[in-house]
Order: C-alpha cells, then sequence, then structure tokens
C-alpha cells in the first residue's frame, strides 16, 4: 500500500466511522482481530472498536472530530486529532452531564492488507473526566 493510501484508511477512519458514526465500515477499515492499545488508567478500556464506538455514541453523541495533521511512514500513520462533543448519554456508569466536552490526543495505526491492524489511542481521559464532573 502507498503511504496515501494507508492515510486515507486512516480519514476514513475519523470520518467515516466516528464522525459519521457508521459502524458498518469497521469492518471495510480494520482486521477482523485489530489490536487497541490505551495507557494504563485510561478512563476506560473497551474490549473492541465496536463497543468503544458504541459507549462514546451513547454517552456523546454529537461528537466531531478534526484532524490537524496526518503523517504516513512505512505500514504507520499517526495523526494529531480534537473533538468536541456534549455529553447527554451516559457514561461510565454516570447519568448524562449535559456538559460540553473538547478533548486533543495523538494515534498511531499500523496498517497491514490495507486495513488497521493496531491502533494505539494517546488523549487526555483525565481532562474528560474533570470536565465531566466526574473528579
Amino acid at each position: 500500500m502507498s503511504l496515501e493510501a494507508n492515510k486515507l484508511i486512516v480519514t476514513r477512519y475519523w470520518e467515516d466511522l466516528w464522525n459519521n458514526k457508521n459502524s458498518q465500515v469497521i469492518d471495510q477499515i480494520t482486521k477482523k482481530d485489530v489490536k487497541l492499545h490505551f495507557p494504563p488508567g485510561q478512563a476506560h478500556q473497551p474490549t473492541s472498536l465496536e463497543v468503544w464506538l458504541e459507549t462514546a455514541v451513547t454517552a456523546f453523541p454529537d461528537v466531531r472530530f478534526s484532524v490537524q495533521e496526518i503523517i504516513a511512514e512505512g505500514d504507520k500513520v499517526v495523526c494529531r486529532w480534537s473533538y468536541k462533543a456534549t455529553n447527554t448519554g451516559p457514561f461510565l456508569e454516570s447519568e448524562a452531564t449535559n456538559k460540553n466536552v473538547t478533548d486533543q490526543g495523538i494515534n498511531m495505526f499500523r496498517i497491514e492488507d490495507g486495513k488497521i491492524a493496531e491502533m494505539w489511542m494517546s488523549g487526555d481521559s483525565l481532562g474528560l473526566l474533570k470536565q465531566l464532573g466526574a473528579i
């Protein structure tokens, strides 16, 4: 795969999956056994991309990601992102707060055979919990 093709897969991850809330794209852009890597102590550690999307969209149905930068080298794609959302549904066993939240972070993806095989996420989990008033 070319670097541009790898970047396009990651762009679809943000646009089609997260911004358009299209869970059907998961099979198109990720390997069946995609590995998710989260920092220790993150607010939640979803077991699959499907669970992560469902949890996030239930709690923050208007979540909208913006990608500020995307860089590819070899089979890796790294992007710097931010989002804005409103907590109108339950999240981590807490009721909706109706608070507006923002976050920013960096993800690294490993592409294999035209699909995301692994993903490392680094966002501000503690900051999100503070914005929600959970801590």
